[in-house]
């Protein structure tokens, strides 16, 4: 990214944190990446008899951690800033070749 995006980013006040780490398991870490990002019911009510977690807890831990996966602010920012850059020098630069050629630039 560019160098001067990220303190862009913190004098407009946008955030460098990003999601919150889940509490590491195993067994559902297992579930999460081979069987499924947001298990049904009847395999909620299978992992809560097995880990002994109230469903609840069991529902909370799948969406921490598929928020974990997904980019702060901060980096979607400077991704952002990183696009706006490439493209308005692009278009500039097309402009200015454009402006160039004599039958758009003395027209």
């Amino acid at each position: 990214a560019l160098p001067i995006s990220k303190p862009c980013a913190l004098r407009l006040g946008i955030q460098a944190n990003g999601p919150h780490r889940v509490q590491p398991n195993a067994i559902l870490e297992k579930v999460f990446t081979s069987i499924t990002k947001s298990p049904d019911g009847k395999r909620l009510e299978g992992l809560s008899k097995q880990l002994d977690w109230d469903t609840r807890k069991i529902e909370r831990w799948f969406r921490d951690r598929r928020n974990q996966d997904k980019p702060s602010t901060l980096t979607k920012f400077c991704e952002s800033m990183w696009r706006l850059t490439f493209y308005l020098y692009i278009f500039s630069y097309g402009l200015r070749f454009l402006w160039s050629t004599p039958q758009i630039g003395r027209a």
